[in-house]
């Protein structure tokens, strides 16, 4: 029994209780085919192993059904069966959302912490990938820009071996299982055959508008505490605009119309992928003033008890701006507050994990400013 091809898409055929959203994919050639069965989730991860998929119908082998129309955001893929009822592995993962829903909420991100393994100065040498994430997750590993391979659980490895003497940048991209939605990311380069490992070392990028957004032309400088040799990719509005490759780094100053513009600076080692720092800012051209996002550190405490009773958390923000804050709950948005204090309110949210995270933005905008996560176990373990 082959895999399941890809489905290929989900089509709205007609908004109405009599009609609704159907699921099509590409049929399977084997000989053996029985048939197809769907599955369902209400949430991601959404896997056969995850815990959270359903069966939601058995058929034969036409390749569409009927999902009708629900009311909440659900996600779909599709397994393939033979006369024996052995089953194939799992189709691409599809989502529907109802017409006005807002999307689903994103994964809950987490740090990833790489390590180098063996001695790339005299021998064989490998990087050890590790997250806090606790959701089901798997890592592409890339080698100097091309996948290498994909690591579907822990330990995460890039395994030592000898890749060609000199630099090597080794990068894991972590994403939820069979899915696109990224959750976090790191890379370091190492010298094989050299002296030492590269590892880039991060440091704050303070970024300055030069010149005056309300009344002519500006642009923006940045600086960093990074001594490496490193070169600045610079945006305007998420859109690569040039590369600054040595010290002052500058968006250069001009007019780039009325309204609010926001310019980013990622700072990489020279010439790889490596980041080691970025920041971004807002102006409004034409406004009456310049809208800068600081960003300040963020601080979580845990009030009440997860162990034996009721919990929740208080967050902390040094920064002084109108800012909101975003409260997310093992990765679903519960609400915005928009005043301190910024609380997720205590209660029972069933026995196990969970992670409360406090993503703070400019009011009423989407700049960042700042954000952390906390995870409590409620009931003993």
């Amino acid at each position: 029994m082959n895999l399941v091809r890809a489905i290929a898409g989900v089509v709205v055929l007609w908004s109405s209780t009599a009609w609704g959203a159907t699921l099509t994919w590409n049929a399977n050639g084997e000989p053996d085919l029985a048939g197809y069965r769907v599955y369902q989730c209400s949430q991601q991860p959404c896997t056969r192993t995850s815990g959270k998929a359903s069966s939601l119908a058995t058929l034969g082998t036409g390749t569409s059904f009927n999902i009708g129309t629900p009311a909440v955001t659900q996600y779909y893929f599709i397994t393939a069966y033979d006369f024996a009822n052995n089953e194939s592995g799992i189709s691409s993962l599809v989502t529907f959302t109802p017409p006005g829903s807002p999307p689903p909420p994103p994964p809950t991100t987490g740090p990833v912490s790489l390590t180098v393994v063996g001695d790339p100065a005299t021998g064989p040498w490998g990087v050890t990938a590790t997250t806090t994430n606790t959701q089901d997750v798997m890592a592409h590993v890339h080698l100097d820009g091309v996948k290498h391979h994909v690591e579907n659980s822990a330990p995460y490895d890039f395994f030592p071996g000898l890749y060609g003497k000199g630099t090597h940048t080794v990068e894991f991209v972590f994403y939820l299982q069979n899915t696109t939605s990224e959750i976090g990311r790191a890379s370091i380069t190492v010298m094989e055959g050299g002296p030492a490992p590269v590892i880039p070392a991060s440091g704050p990028v303070s970024l300055t508008v030069v010149g005056d957004p309300a009344t002519g032309p500006w642009g923006v400088t940045a600086t960093t505490t990074n001594t490496q040799d490193v070169m600045a990719h610079v945006r305007l509005d998420g859109v690569l605009q040039y590369v600054e490759n040595s010290a002052p780094y500058d968006f250069f100053p001009k007019l780039y119309g009325t309204g609010p513009h926001t310019v980013e600076f990622v700072f990489y080692l020279q010439n790889t992928t490596s980041e080691v720092g970025r920041a971004s800012i807002t102006v409004m051209e034409g406004g009456p003033t310049s809208v800068t996002p600081a960003s300040g550190p963020v601080s979580l405490t845990v009030v009440g008890d997860p162990a034996t009773g009721p919990w929740g958390v208080t967050a902390t923000t040094t920064n002084t701006q109108d800012v909101m804050a975003h409260v997310r709950l093992d990765g679903v948005m519960k609400y915005v507050e928009n005043f301190a204090p910024y609380d997720f309110f205590p209660g029972l949210y069933g026995k196990g994990t969970h992670t409360v995270e406090f993503v703070f933005y400019l009011q009423n905008t989407t700049s960042e400013v700042g954000r952390a996560s906390i995870t409590v176990q409620e009931g003993t373990p």
